[in-house]
């Protein structure tokens, strides 16, 4: 069987996160809690801004309810408030005395829901009243991650501007920031990560860089920037795999051109296979093995007319 004929494998777990929607890193909005009240705390400011009931929230401020209490999962009126994009009221709560960096059961903050969001006002109200531009949420996820993914340029330069760590990495795949905006693809934002020192040599834990998340969109001018950067086009991924190969598997015929034109090794490998056995042989059955090595196990094939090259379905994962 030729490339032509080849069934291509989709490489689906690891992070369907980089693609997904932010509430599938953050687990969930807050609850629609009508039965997670707990017996001790007033929580009335929580559901009339839950309700979005902005008289209401007044009034009881006015009344000296406790603006920091919390329901069971950990939601506060203040991470409603950004969950809704509620300006006037964050005010309010910010005003009478509201944490800014309580989290719910997740560990998610409502930086994190303004960032994802893409609200710099909430972003900026949050982090004057002293919110943590670095806290994470418990998978590791940071605003600064959020923002570079939803594709707020103010929202970024305002977290690094207030000492967001620029490489914190989620803790089971390994992600940071600058995988997330090549990821969606944000180039401003991954313009102003590297010149604040993004790592362009980071490796996620399962396999994927910096380079290798814009070969296989086949992104020239995004991996220009990550070559100046000092990306070398020959540095592997954490499992072995180089970058030509890689784009090759990919479809990336005018990518794998880019790497040879930096010098890119045309002997390097991916599991064993070489640039010149992904871009002439058959190689579905070794596709398939590698997608079940990475613990995905799952495939789905499609057939490409045209020119003898493999063209990935779906993206890798990172």
């Amino acid at each position: 069987m030729t490339a032509r004929n080849t069934c291509l494998v989709l490489f689906m777990g690891a992070i369907t996160a980089l693609t997904a929607p932010l509430y599938a890193q953050q687990e969930s909005a807050p609850k629609n809690l009508t039965n997670t009240t707990t017996a001790t705390s007033d929580l009335r400011l929580v559901d009339a801004t839950a309700r979005q009931d902005a008289a209401a929230v007044r009034q009881l401020i006015d009344e000296g309810i406790d603006v920091n209490a919390s329901r069971a999962d950990g939601a506060t009126a203040l991470l409603w408030a950004a969950h809704w994009d509620e300006h006037k009221v964050a005010e309010l709560l910010l005003g009478a005395g509201a944490n800014a960096n309580m989290a719910d059961d997740h560990g998610v903050t409502p930086l994190i829901r303004a960032s994802e969001n893409a609200s710099i006002g909430m972003v900026k109200a949050l982090l004057a009243a002293g919110a943590d531009a670095s806290t994470a949420q418990v998978s590791g996820l940071t605003p600064l991650m959020v923002a570079a993914h939803t594709g707020s340029i103010d929202v970024v330069q305002a977290l690094l501007g207030h000492g967001a760590e620029v490489n914190a990495a989620t803790d089971e795949m390994g992600a940071t920031a600058l995988m997330w905006a090549l990821a969606a693809p944000h180039r401003d934002i991954v313009t102003v990560l590297l010149e604040n020192a993004a790592d362009v040599g980071v490796s996620s834990a399962k396999g994927m860089t910096p380079l290798l998340t814009a070969a296989r969109s086949g992104d020239i001018e995004m991996a220009k920037l990550l070559v100046a950067a000092g990306a070398g086009v020959n540095d592997l991924g954490s499992d072995g795999t180089h970058a030509l190969p890689f784009a090759i598997i990919n479809g990336q015929e005018a990518f794998a051109l880019f790497l040879l034109e930096q010098g890119a090794d045309p002997n390097g490998t991916i599991d064993g296979i070489s640039a010149l056995h992904a871009a002439a042989g058959n190689v579905d059955t070794w596709l398939i093995h590698w997608d079940r090595r990475h613990g995905n196990g799952r495939y789905l094939s499609r057939r490409r007319s045209g020119r003898n090259s493999l063209n990935a379905q779906q993206r890798v994962a990172v």
